[in-house]
């Protein structure tokens, strides 16, 4: 006797699907977990290595135009001080009601590198820029050199003149004579207007012409011209401090016009006290990165 089925043919084993058990589902769920706690912080360096090569590649490029304009400048650098920008000519007096007609490096180099873009670097989130609120120094700077943006009274507007020309670098401001005296006396080395020449240099291959900075959380205030360990707070607040933003060191333009990244020392002593100025530019020398262009002995 034939046998009939009412459902139609049996399903096969092929046809059947089992699905996750909730067990399973969490396994794969922490797997995942694992892979990305391990791959993120990997994926985090690798970005900021790529930023880092391309704040180096700002340097190199700044560092070519550093060299240009020497070239065509008796060998003499762009303005690193904040003196020579800002000293009156017929006075010699040194005030932010001045400016003395020297544009500082950041603006002097752009004939020969001619992008703005350079002065800004990638990792830089809080850009303090070519700022100092109420400096008509600064802000005849911008005007006269016709940035981009620049307009008459940014200088009294909270972040104007960061806003019109950002700046993640600083210069050595002692590579302008004034700054420093002569070894054993009180007396400056020149005036506001001497920028050091090339061959007045000891091991221009170790003295720094510029290198990340900061700007101040509270003032904004950054400026173009900065030396190891100036302002430091032992706290991460100072410009100093905030300039080591690549794997905890910066990148670094030196008198030759080559540049490179160099770890940052602690900026606190071993009692939690801030280092001092002195104390960091010796730090930085056994480095090999040097600040005094005339004193140096390379030994």
């Amino acid at each position: 006797m034939a046998t009939f089925s009412s459902g139609g043919a049996a399903p096969s084993a092929h046809s059947y699907r089992r699905a996750f058990t909730l067990i399973e589902l969490l396994v794969v769920i922490a797997i995942i977990a694992i892979l990305a706690a391990i791959l993120f912080p990997v994926f985090a360096q690798a970005r900021e290595k790529a930023r880092q090569t391309a704040c180096l590649s700002n340097l190199k490029q700044m560092g070519n135009a550093v060299m240009m304009y020497a070239q065509d400048n008796d060998e003499i650098l762009p303005a690193t001080g904040w003196q020579g920008p800002c000293t009156n000519p017929q006075t010699m007096a040194t005030n932010d009601t001045f400016f003395s007609g020297v544009f500082a490096f950041p603006l002097a180099i752009q004939p020969y590198v001619k992008n703005y873009g350079v002065l800004v670097c990638p990792s830089d989130s809080e850009q303090g820029g070519f700022q100092k609120g109420g400096s008509n120094c600064y802000e005849q700077q911008l005007l006269q050199m016709k940035v981009p943006g620049a307009y008459v009274g940014m200088k009294d507007t909270a972040g104007g003149l960061r806003d019109v020309l950002p700046l993640s670098y600083a210069g050595n401001y002692k590579l302008c004579k004034s700054y420093v005296t002569i070894p054993g006396t009180t007396t400056p080395r020149g005036t506001a207007f001497e920028m050091v020449s090339l061959p007045d240099t000891n091991y221009p291959a170790n003295l720094f012409y510029l290198t990340d900075v900061g700007s101040s959380k509270t003032s904004l205030m950054a400026g173009w011209y900065i030396t190891p360990g100036y302002g430091n707070a032992g706290n991460g607040t100072g410009r100093w401090e905030l300039g080591g933003r690549h794997a905890g060191g910066r990148n670094w333009i030196f008198c030759d016009g080559h540049a490179k990244w160099s770890k940052d020392p602690d900026f606190k002593n071993a009692n939690g006290t801030a280092k001092s100025e002195t104390a960091l530019n010796a730090e930085y020398r056994l480095r090999g990165i040097y600040t005094d262009y005339l004193t140096e002995t390379n030994n």
